[in-house]
């Protein structure tokens, strides 16, 4: 298919290695996400909710990557489970959980965004604008954590917090490969 399309658009092979490379994180991204809809298929609103808190939380401030589809999987399960499952077993009251959301914040401004040592570091400005979108990110999930008590918001509180641990983690771990 990728022949076809080169030789039908005349993409160099650089073009066309971009195009793969495209395809294949396109199918790697919607197969984990189906997969992990059906496992968490039990809480299908908290897992999508955690997911898009996530998303924007990791495009924003980053984190720590898998080199390998099963690697990625596998700690995104892990994630999830924690999440979703395995946490909110603890009994931790909302004042708590809400000092750890704004805890959380503080950490994220202090670590900034990581970027991977394969990319290059942002610039000052645009990483003070992501670690906004961040904060902005985390404040409107403490509003509607305190408006509304729903396992949806307590699972997404955790996802906060176990972004914000690995991202520590993230920043400890990439500025010692700089």
């Amino acid at each position: 298919m990728l022949t076809y399309i080169q030789k039908k658009y005349k993409f160099t092979d650089y073009q066309t290695a971009q195009l793969r490379y495209t395809f294949t994180i396109i199918f790697s991204e919607v197969s984990k996400f189906i997969i992990l809809l059906l496992i968490f298929h039990g809480q299908p609103a908290a897992f999508l909710y955690s997911l898009l808190l996530l998303g924007i939380l990791r495009l924003s401030v980053g984190g720590m990557h898998a080199k390998t589809y099963w690697g990625c999987f596998f700690a995104s399960l892990t994630f999830f489970y924690a999440a979703l499952i395995l946490l909110p077993q603890f009994r931790v009251t909302k004042t708590a959980l809400f000092l750890l959301l704004v805890g959380c914040m503080l950490i994220t401004c202090k670590t900034g965004a990581v970027s991977s040592p394969l990319r290059r570091e942002p610039d000052p400005d645009k990483k003070k604008r992501l670690v906004q979108q961040s904060l902005f990110t985390i404040f409107m999930h403490l509003i509607l954590f305190v408006l509304f008590d729903d396992k949806l918001f307590t699972a997404g509180s955790w996802i906060v917090i176990l972004q914000t641990i690995q991202l520590v983690i993230s920043k400890y771990y990439y500025v010692r490969r700089r």
